[in-house]
């Protein structure tokens, strides 16, 4: 498995604006994706497509509550989400479809 250095957000802070999406989508790598989040209009950013991320940080510079930042390295699956956190526990992640 590839290890590497990505974005984690917090899904207690994120507002779900989607700025983080949008910069990602329009600099090339398309890492993050929203998804509806149960009790949450607008829903949660997460890191959907860890093996595109270039770790250059676009993200974390636009989330308006600092809600993204960067996690140790980790070992993941490419092709498939990394594990979102819930009640500080780690759960799997949601399918794009």
């Amino acid at each position: 498995m590839p290890v590497a250095i990505l974005p984690d957000i917090s899904e207690q802070h994120c507002i779900g604006c989607a700025l983080c999406v949008e910069i990602c989508t329009a600099l090339g790598p398309d890492v993050l994706r929203v998804k509806p989040v149960e009790g949450w209009k607008r829903g949660k950013a997460f890191v959907f497509y860890p093996e595109r991320c270039i770790s250059d940080g676009a993200c974390i510079g636009v989330c308006p509550t600092k809600a993204i930042f960067w996690m140790r390295p980790m070992e993941y699956t490419p092709g498939q989400p990394i594990p979102l956190k819930k009640n500080a526990i780690f759960m799997k992640g949601w399918e794009e479809g």
